[in-house]
């Protein structure tokens, strides 16, 4: 992505967030395979891994915009922007 991007140093989100992004996903997916083999019926089982992929995938975009490789910092976005819809002025 850094280098579609023409970034200067395209090492630099690696070094910055490669492994927080990495400790990240060890907590994920065997949470994801424990529910995936443990809970989820046969039938559904790849529908559930697609959809849990698609999630991981959405985390790994915003963490190339603007997060630092950590859930929390996705949780930390989501409680702003809910804090600042809740304190807005309704439109007129």
């Amino acid at each position: 992505m850094s280098i579609s991007q023409g970034q200067d140093d395209i090492f630099l989100d690696l070094k910055q967030k490669f492994w927080n992004t990495y400790k990240t996903g060890l907590m994920y997916w065997p949470f994801v395979q424990l529910t995936n083999f443990s809970l989820v019926p046969v039938q559904w089982r790849t529908a559930y891994t697609g959809l849990c992929g698609f999630f991981w995938a959405t985390f790994l975009c915003f963490s190339q915009q603007s997060g630092d490789g950590t859930l929390k910092s996705v949780f930390i976005l989501l409680r702003t922007k809910a804090a600042g819809a809740v304190e807005r002025p309704p439109e007129q």
